[in-house]
């Protein structure tokens, strides 16, 4: 281009400076054509040049960086400490991230294609979730509250083991548990072995109802519930077993909720009336404020001694054979109950001096009272067995048909008398007897 303009100036020069006309002609013509050609040159070269330069992008330095995974690599050769570990996501074990991920090639985070939960279920059934009580995180669609979406150590994906994943949240849990003297062992193990993390038709998220719940485990238990002919209503109705225990941790064994007299004693302050029976049982509450001497196992504050909480063959769920009438024949098996503790030489030995102090001389009146074949007088002809306002546990009156019989039993240094309603006043000493005297 600037030879052209160079040559047109050159003849432009000649035709001024000539003298000839006739050269001067020529060297006019010869100029403006050669200004024609670099005019064309010019705007001929400068059209292309434009239009490749509209063609041409604009180099400028991206905001970030763009994500560059796609030159042979799979995600997880750059993403490596993701996918570590035993217990794998399958679409993240085969690299198939972008099921779940979109990657944008201007940079940036990656983004999930859709919220949580409806991504999730694209590969987990919905149908093994139902029920009308939902766990909160599962509520809100938030599963990576507790799953790791790409794999973990622990089995499920979870994030840490069962019950500590549970506890991260449940912290006033946590703090039973550190308190506790008697943790429930399914609860330390695994919550899960109780509780559904997802949803349920049971309350507190159970994985079905309580007492069966419990009886997966209580396997002996729950066979006495179901075959005892003697019910006990916390066992059977509302929320049964936990009317007593606390099915995390408790500070008295056997998880009950506060020790053996004063769980009972929640509901047996009253007078309880059994409704199918129409039977009605003491306040114990009272009675046992009333009477200054409490029987042994009462006294140690257990009255499972002798009742089967959970269920029982025998009436007033005893656990042993005892006598439900006024009188009995005496066979040592009817007072099985008793002689788990007493001495069952204190109703078969005629004559002792060591065997009862119920005696006249050596004369054997528990004997005398009790071992007949026919109308033996049970325990509770004279005793009560929770407590009483006599030593002995010597009832005041006890019941007989309608009537409350009066016992009348006055202690004496070395015996003692009674004027009952079954017999004319009688009185004993367990000194021996005078030579000549029976």
């Amino acid at each position: 281009m600037r030879n052209l303009l160079y040559l047109y100036l050159k003849f432009r020069l000649r035709m001024l400076h000539g003298s000839h006309c006739a050269r001067s002609t020529i060297f006019w013509i010869a100029g403006t054509l050669i200004l024609l050609v670099s005019l064309i040159a010019l705007f001929g070269a400068s059209g292309p040049l434009c239009a490749q330069e509209q063609k041409s992008p604009e180099t400028t330095t991206p905001a970030v960086k763009p994500h560059d995974p796609f030159r042979g690599k799979e995600c997880s050769d750059c993403h490596k400490l993701v996918v570590p570990s035993k217990v794998n996501c399958l679409l993240a074990k085969e690299d198939l991230c972008e099921f779940c991920h979109k990657v944008s090639a201007e940079g940036g985070p990656a983004k999930l294609v859709e919220l949580p939960e409806p991504l999730c279920f694209k590969c987990h059934r919905e149908d093994p979730y139902k029920g009308r009580f939902v766990h909160g995180p599962f509520a809100a669609g938030a599963c990576i509250t507790c799953h790791d979406p790409h794999g973990g150590e622990v089995p499920g994906m979870l994030k840490i083991t069962g019950s500590q994943m549970c506890l991260e949240c449940h912290q006033d849990m946590n703090a039973q548990f550190a308190d506790a003297r008697f943790p429930h062992k399914a609860a330390v193990t695994g919550c899960i072995d109780c509780h559904s993390p997802h949803m349920s038709e049971h309350q507190y998220l159970l994985t079905s109802a309580v007492p069966g719940l419990c009886g997966n485990c209580h396997e002996n238990i729950a066979r006495d519930v179901q075959t005892a002919t003697v019910k006990h209503s916390p066992v059977t109705e509302e929320t049964a077993c936990m009317n007593c225990h606390d099915p995390h941790a408790t500070q008295e064994s056997g998880l009950i909720l506060a020790d053996g007299l004063d769980i009972c004693l929640k509901c047996h302050d009253r007078t309880v009336t059994v409704k199918d029976k129409k039977q009605e049982f003491a306040d114990m509450k009272k009675l046992l404020a009333t009477n200054p001497y409490p029987h042994g196992p009462v006294q140690n504050r257990d009255c499972s001694g002798c009742h089967n909480p959970h269920g029982s063959s025998n009436f007033r769920l005893l656990t042993n054979q005892y006598p439900q009438g006024f009188y009995a024949p005496f066979f040592i098996s009817n007072y099985d109950l008793c002689f788990r503790c007493h001495d069952a030489a204190l109703a078969t030995e005629e004559h002792t001096t060591g065997a009862t102090e119920f005696r006249d001389s050596d004369r054997n009146l528990h004997f005398i009272h009790v071992n007949k074949t026919s109308h033996g007088r049970t325990c509770r002809s004279c005793h009560e067995v929770h407590a009483s306002a006599n030593p002995k546990h010597i009832a005041a009156t006890v019941p007989f048909g309608n009537w409350d019989l009066p016992i009348k039993y006055e202690r004496t240094e070395n015996g003692g008398s009674c004027t009952p309603g079954c017999h004319a006043f009688q009185k004993y000493s367990r000194q021996p007897a005078k030579p000549g005297k029976q």
